[in-house]
Protein backbone atom coordinates (compact mmCIF):
# COMPACT_ATOMS: atom_id res chain seq x y z
CA UNK A 1 0.00 0.00 0.00
CA UNK A 2 2.96 2.46 1.02
CA UNK A 3 4.35 2.05 -2.61
CA UNK A 4 0.61 3.09 -3.87
CA UNK A 5 0.69 5.96 -2.14
CA UNK A 6 3.89 7.36 -3.44
CA UNK A 7 3.57 7.21 -6.65
CA UNK A 8 4.72 9.58 -8.78
CA UNK A 9 2.02 11.95 -10.64
CA UNK A 10 2.15 10.22 -14.07
CA UNK A 11 2.16 6.96 -12.60
CA UNK A 12 -1.26 7.92 -10.83
CA UNK A 13 -2.52 9.75 -14.04
CA UNK A 14 -1.58 6.26 -15.84
CA UNK A 15 -3.49 4.52 -13.22
CA UNK A 16 -6.47 6.75 -13.42
CA UNK A 17 -6.88 6.88 -17.11
CA UNK A 18 -6.81 2.65 -16.84
CA UNK A 19 -9.17 2.31 -13.85
CA UNK A 20 -7.01 0.96 -11.85
CA UNK A 21 -8.93 0.51 -8.78
CA UNK A 22 -5.76 1.03 -6.14
CA UNK A 23 -4.85 4.06 -7.53
CA UNK A 24 -8.02 5.78 -6.96
CA UNK A 25 -8.45 4.54 -3.61
CA UNK A 26 -5.06 5.85 -2.99
CA UNK A 27 -5.57 9.34 -4.40
CA UNK A 28 -8.52 9.11 -1.79
CA UNK A 29 -6.56 8.78 1.03
CA UNK A 30 -3.43 10.64 0.27
CA UNK A 31 -3.57 14.59 1.48
CA UNK A 32 -0.19 14.77 -0.90
CA UNK A 33 -2.36 14.40 -3.83
CA UNK A 34 -3.91 17.60 -3.10
CA UNK A 35 -1.76 19.80 -4.24
CA UNK A 36 -1.52 17.43 -7.62
CA UNK A 37 -4.89 17.57 -7.77
CA UNK A 38 -4.72 22.12 -7.98
CA UNK A 39 -2.15 21.15 -11.13
CA UNK A 40 -4.48 19.37 -13.00
CA UNK A 41 -7.61 21.64 -12.39
CA UNK A 42 -5.16 24.63 -13.59
CA UNK A 43 -3.61 23.29 -16.29
CA UNK A 44 -7.13 21.99 -16.75
CA UNK A 45 -8.51 25.57 -16.94
CA UNK A 46 -5.64 26.65 -18.92
CA UNK A 47 -6.58 24.25 -21.66
CA UNK A 48 -9.76 25.08 -21.56
CA UNK A 49 -8.78 28.75 -22.32
CA UNK A 50 -6.16 28.21 -24.92
CA UNK A 51 -9.07 26.23 -26.42
CA UNK A 52 -10.95 29.15 -26.49
CA UNK A 53 -8.42 31.38 -28.08
CA UNK A 54 -7.79 28.84 -31.13
CA UNK A 55 -11.11 27.70 -31.87
CA UNK A 56 -13.04 29.52 -34.48
CA UNK A 57 -16.45 31.22 -34.03
CA UNK A 58 -18.94 30.17 -37.01
CA UNK A 59 -20.41 33.29 -38.30
CA UNK A 60 -22.59 32.02 -41.06
CA UNK A 61 -25.71 29.68 -40.58
CA UNK A 62 -28.88 29.22 -43.50
CA UNK A 63 -31.60 31.02 -42.89
CA UNK A 64 -30.44 33.40 -40.74
CA UNK A 65 -32.17 37.19 -40.71
CA UNK A 66 -29.85 40.23 -40.62
CA UNK A 67 -31.10 40.70 -37.25
CA UNK A 68 -30.20 37.39 -36.37
CA UNK A 69 -26.74 37.47 -38.01
CA UNK A 70 -26.25 40.95 -36.03
CA UNK A 71 -26.39 39.22 -32.70
CA UNK A 72 -24.00 36.15 -34.05
CA UNK A 73 -21.72 39.14 -34.85
CA UNK A 74 -21.87 40.57 -31.41
CA UNK A 75 -21.50 37.27 -29.85
CA UNK A 76 -18.49 36.46 -32.52
CA UNK A 77 -16.66 39.37 -31.11
CA UNK A 78 -17.24 39.42 -27.46
CA UNK A 79 -15.60 35.91 -27.73
CA UNK A 80 -12.63 36.79 -30.25
CA UNK A 81 -9.31 37.33 -28.25
CA UNK A 82 -7.12 38.56 -31.10
CA UNK A 83 -5.19 41.21 -28.37
CA UNK A 84 -2.60 40.21 -26.49
CA UNK A 85 -4.84 41.77 -23.20
CA UNK A 86 -8.07 39.39 -24.42
CA UNK A 87 -6.02 36.46 -24.28
CA UNK A 88 -4.68 37.20 -21.08
CA UNK A 89 -8.55 37.52 -19.90
CA UNK A 90 -9.71 34.38 -21.53
CA UNK A 91 -6.87 31.84 -19.52
CA UNK A 92 -7.46 33.42 -16.55
CA UNK A 93 -11.11 33.63 -16.94
CA UNK A 94 -10.86 29.31 -18.14
CA UNK A 95 -8.90 28.99 -14.94
CA UNK A 96 -10.99 30.77 -12.67
CA UNK A 97 -14.28 28.81 -13.84
CA UNK A 98 -12.38 25.68 -13.90
CA UNK A 99 -11.37 25.92 -10.01
CA UNK A 100 -15.74 26.53 -9.31
CA UNK A 101 -16.72 23.89 -11.39
CA UNK A 102 -13.92 21.73 -9.53
CA UNK A 103 -15.26 22.67 -6.21
CA UNK A 104 -19.15 22.90 -7.21
CA UNK A 105 -19.21 19.60 -8.90
CA UNK A 106 -17.10 17.80 -5.47
CA UNK A 107 -19.59 19.47 -3.19
CA UNK A 108 -22.88 17.92 -5.34
CA UNK A 109 -21.26 14.74 -5.90
CA UNK A 110 -19.94 14.81 -2.06
CA UNK A 111 -23.65 15.80 -0.71
CA UNK A 112 -25.92 13.32 -3.26
CA UNK A 113 -23.11 10.68 -2.76
CA UNK A 114 -22.90 10.62 0.73
CA UNK A 115 -26.96 10.86 1.05
CA UNK A 116 -27.44 7.27 -1.75
CA UNK A 117 -24.56 5.89 0.80
CA UNK A 118 -26.57 5.92 3.83
CA UNK A 119 -25.57 5.97 7.30
CA UNK A 120 -24.24 2.76 7.00
CA UNK A 121 -22.22 3.63 3.86
CA UNK A 122 -19.12 5.72 3.98
CA UNK A 123 -18.98 9.01 4.68
CA UNK A 124 -16.72 11.29 2.23
CA UNK A 125 -14.97 14.23 2.91
CA UNK A 126 -15.09 17.48 1.01
CA UNK A 127 -10.91 17.03 0.46
CA UNK A 128 -11.59 13.70 -0.80
CA UNK A 129 -14.18 14.31 -2.73
CA UNK A 130 -12.20 17.21 -4.38
CA UNK A 131 -9.19 14.93 -4.65
CA UNK A 132 -10.77 12.29 -6.63
CA UNK A 133 -13.12 14.67 -8.76
CA UNK A 134 -9.78 16.20 -9.63
CA UNK A 135 -8.17 12.86 -10.88
CA UNK A 136 -11.43 12.46 -12.52
CA UNK A 137 -10.87 15.43 -14.79
CA UNK A 138 -7.29 14.31 -15.78
CA UNK A 139 -8.08 12.51 -19.14
CA UNK A 140 -9.85 16.30 -19.98
CA UNK A 141 -6.09 17.34 -19.97
CA UNK A 142 -6.22 16.10 -23.99
CA UNK A 143 -7.80 19.67 -24.66
CA UNK A 144 -4.22 20.97 -24.82
CA UNK A 145 -4.12 19.15 -28.26
CA UNK A 146 -6.72 20.88 -29.39
CA UNK A 147 -4.93 23.17 -31.70
CA UNK A 148 -3.24 20.04 -33.92
CA UNK A 149 -5.49 20.13 -36.93
CA UNK A 150 -7.64 17.27 -37.43
CA UNK A 151 -6.03 14.87 -34.52
CA UNK A 152 -6.71 17.21 -31.95
CA UNK A 153 -9.60 17.67 -31.67
CA UNK A 154 -10.33 14.35 -31.56
CA UNK A 155 -8.08 13.22 -29.29
CA UNK A 156 -9.80 16.18 -27.10
CA UNK A 157 -12.96 14.92 -27.50
CA UNK A 158 -11.84 10.89 -26.60
CA UNK A 159 -11.14 12.20 -23.85
CA UNK A 160 -13.89 14.37 -22.34
CA UNK A 161 -15.83 11.29 -23.31
CA UNK A 162 -13.39 8.94 -21.10
CA UNK A 163 -13.66 12.01 -18.14
CA UNK A 164 -17.31 10.90 -17.56
CA UNK A 165 -15.71 7.32 -17.51
CA UNK A 166 -13.19 7.78 -14.48
CA UNK A 167 -15.55 10.42 -12.98
CA UNK A 168 -17.94 7.13 -12.57
CA UNK A 169 -14.96 5.20 -11.26
CA UNK A 170 -14.07 8.07 -8.74
CA UNK A 171 -17.81 8.08 -7.23
CA UNK A 172 -17.55 4.23 -6.86
CA UNK A 173 -14.46 3.62 -4.93
CA UNK A 174 -15.37 6.91 -3.06
CA UNK A 175 -19.00 5.88 -1.94
CA UNK A 176 -18.89 1.95 -2.35
CA UNK A 177 -21.66 1.75 -4.59
CA UNK A 178 -22.27 0.17 -8.04
CA UNK A 179 -21.88 1.73 -11.67
CA UNK A 180 -25.62 2.12 -12.23
CA UNK A 181 -25.82 4.10 -9.13
CA UNK A 182 -22.52 5.62 -9.19
CA UNK A 183 -23.92 7.17 -12.91
CA UNK A 184 -27.19 8.30 -11.29
CA UNK A 185 -24.77 9.85 -9.30
CA UNK A 186 -22.88 12.00 -11.83
CA UNK A 187 -26.10 12.36 -13.86
CA UNK A 188 -27.71 14.13 -10.83
CA UNK A 189 -24.63 16.21 -10.11
CA UNK A 190 -23.92 16.89 -13.93
CA UNK A 191 -27.97 18.32 -13.80
CA UNK A 192 -27.63 20.74 -11.05
CA UNK A 193 -24.40 22.02 -12.20
CA UNK A 194 -25.09 22.37 -16.18
CA UNK A 195 -28.15 24.75 -15.26
CA UNK A 196 -25.50 27.16 -13.06
CA UNK A 197 -23.58 26.99 -16.23
CA UNK A 198 -25.63 27.85 -18.63
CA UNK A 199 -27.06 31.29 -15.99
CA UNK A 200 -22.95 31.95 -15.62
CA UNK A 201 -22.69 31.95 -19.39
CA UNK A 202 -25.83 33.70 -19.86
CA UNK A 203 -24.96 36.35 -17.68
CA UNK A 204 -20.68 36.65 -18.88
CA UNK A 205 -22.11 37.12 -22.42
CA UNK A 206 -24.33 39.94 -21.90
CA UNK A 207 -21.05 41.57 -20.04
CA UNK A 208 -18.70 40.80 -22.89
CA UNK A 209 -21.47 41.84 -25.80
CA UNK A 210 -21.88 45.19 -23.55
CA UNK A 211 -18.78 45.84 -23.05
CA UNK A 212 -17.72 44.84 -26.82
CA UNK A 213 -20.43 47.49 -27.80
CA UNK A 214 -19.02 49.96 -25.75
Amino acid sequence: MLSVLQESFWERLSGVIRLKRPTFEAIQRDPEATSQSWWIVVLLGLANGIAWIVTPILLDFPGMTDEMASDVAALAAAFTFDTADRQIAALVVAILLTILSWYLSSWLLRVIGNRVAGKEGPQVTTAEMRRLVAWGYSPTLASFLTPIPVVGPLLATLGALWTFVTGVMAVRIAFGVGIWKAIGIEIVAFLFLAVLVVVIAVVLSTVMIASSLA
